[in-house]
């Protein structure tokens, strides 16, 4: 990434971040909107942005079972199916041949270093109890294999940390050896103890924080972040940040409070019921931190959201309550944490015994939209991302997903307000619709019905009684069977 993007970025959040400081609660979405300062970063000049592979294979869990200790979510997995079928998603995320023309293509090191040199960080998840649902050991154990035996990387040189809570109580020798090559090969680190301790950094959306050293000086060449698949119930379960926590809120474990080093509290918004919820400024901001998309290359270069398990009610120190047996990869947090809030945590059709509450997903619907505003994109762009790999039928790729999804668009049309819309992807045999919008504080507005293969949709603004509705966010809930869809209408004059 060239200095002067940097240095815009670093212009935008000075500016853009102040100002969204005073915000009203009820238009916040129009501030994010309007960020135009944000200059879109390419993680990776050879993979898009907005690429997330998806594997979806049972067969990855044998051995599963609903006891949800630590030690058993580990030892119901297929360390081996893992580590293939990663393998399968790297080849199709870059669009190369081999598994190992595709790490390579992944992995970027600085021009001027060996890669006996390179310094690598992979973010983990050391909260919670011996039960919480966290990354298990065998992916990072694959992502240390590609990068000690295909690249070179020393394991010494390959740090597993959470700069929040203590990882090494979880990532026990049991699973970490600098010498096993049956274990993931690399030191687990005490919180930041062995990336240079913690050095405080200026926030425009929180104060007293700090964060590894190494990340801020640039020390670490490579970051790796792999999150657990949760929803974020906050306290009491008032749900927010997207109602989700994973590869952009993981990093709440790398920003921390500067004068606790196991707590991040100060990045937290307040937890409220209020709807619509307060937006999370700082999990934006310090996702757009040059701790984590600095360097040259760029530090962080791939996230992955281990959906092997998953928590659709208690997140984010809660036990699993799904097996949802999948795998999320992509290169830009934001896309893929929105594309596994949209294609797992919010999907019934694979939440199948413990869905979101529905206050999740009415604040899910609010708060996923400035996943994509915030870093530069929009809900179109991102509209064919998700790209679902199994190892028995395949992928559908970007030029084919035509014949396996259907793009539905519901379009506001009323004089009164601007164009606006939402965009819901569905699969091919979707039958009959129905769309249920409801106003910020979950009334239900408007039904409309749709019939099979429909794909345009027009809502004229108004709702039941036939009153045209007041300037707000609107959620969209697409129910098709049992395909489950949910979008936000912010309506504007």
């Amino acid at each position: 990434m060239a200095a002067s993007k940097f240095s815009k970025r670093r212009d935008f959040l000075k500016t853009a971040a102040a100002g969204a400081m005073g915000i009203s609660a009820l238009n916040y979405g129009k501030v994010f909107a309007s960020t135009k300062a944000w200059t879109k970063v390419q993680i990776n000049p050879a993979i898009d942005n907005t690429r997330v592979i998806c594997c979806h294979d049972p067969k990855m869990l044998p051995g599963y079972s609903t006891d949800t200790s630590w030690t058993n979510q580990n030892k119901m997995v297929d360390a081996a199916k893992v580590g293939a079928n990663l393998d399968q998603m790297a080849i199709r995320l870059t669009q190369k041949t081999t598994a190992v023309e595709a790490w390579k293509t992944i992995f970027q090191k600085p021009a001027a270093k060996a890669w006996s040199s390179v310094r690598v960080a992979m973010k983990t998840n050391g909260i919670g109890m011996a039960s919480t649902n966290r990354p298990r050991a065998a992916i990072y154990k694959k992502i240390t294999d590609v990068l000690v035996d295909q690249l070179g990387v020393l394991p010494s040189n390959i740090i597993l940390y959470d700069a929040c809570d203590d990882a090494t109580q979880w990532y026990t020798a049991t699973y970490v050896s600098l010498t096993d090559p049956t274990k993931i090969r690399a030191v687990c680190t005490v919180r930041s103890a062995s990336l240079g301790g913690l050095k405080t950094v200026t926030l425009a959306n929180a104060s007293n924080v700090a964060c590894p050293a190494d990340l801020v000086n640039g020390a670490i060449d490579i970051l790796v972040n792999v999150a657990a698949c949760k929803s974020h119930d906050g306290t009491g379960g008032h749900y927010n940040y997207g109602s989700c926590t994973l590869c952009m809120k993981s990093h709440f474990g790398t920003f921390t409070n500067s004068n606790s080093v196991n707590k991040s509290g100060n990045l937290h918004v307040p937890n409220s019921p209020a709807i619509p919820p307060p937006p999370p400024l700082a999990l934006f901001e310090i996702n757009q931190h040059d701790a984590i998309l600095g360097g040259n290359p760029i530090r962080q270069q791939l996230c992955i959201v281990d959906a092997l398990l998953a928590n659709g009610k208690s997140g984010p120190g809660g036990q699993f309550d799904n097996r949802t047996d999948r795998l999320a990869m992509g290169t830009f947090a934001p896309i893929v944490d929105y594309c596994s809030v949209k294609n797992i945590l919010l999907n019934t059709s694979v939440m199948k015994t413990s869905a979101m509450p529905a206050l999740g997903v009415t604040n899910a619907a609010i708060i996923l939209p400035l996943f994509l505003s915030s870093f530069g994109y929009t809900e179109a762009d991102v509209a064919n991302s998700w790209l679902e790999y199994s190892a028995d039928t395949g992928i559908a790729h970007p030029e084919s997903r035509e014949y396996s999804d259907r793009v539905v668009q519901l379009s506001l049309v009323n004089p009164s307000f601007k164009r606006t819309g939402a965009r819901f992807a569905i699969p091919h045999t979707a039958g009959a619709m129905q769309l249920s919008i409801v106003d910020a504080r979950g009334k239900l507005m408007r039904t409309l019905h749709a019939s099979v293969g429909e794909t345009g949709i027009e809502w004229d603004g108004k709702n039941n009684g036939g009153k045209t509705v007041s300037a707000g966010n609107y959620v969209v809930t697409l129910s098709a069977g049992s395909i489950v869809r949910t979008g936000n209408i912010v309506v504007s004059k």
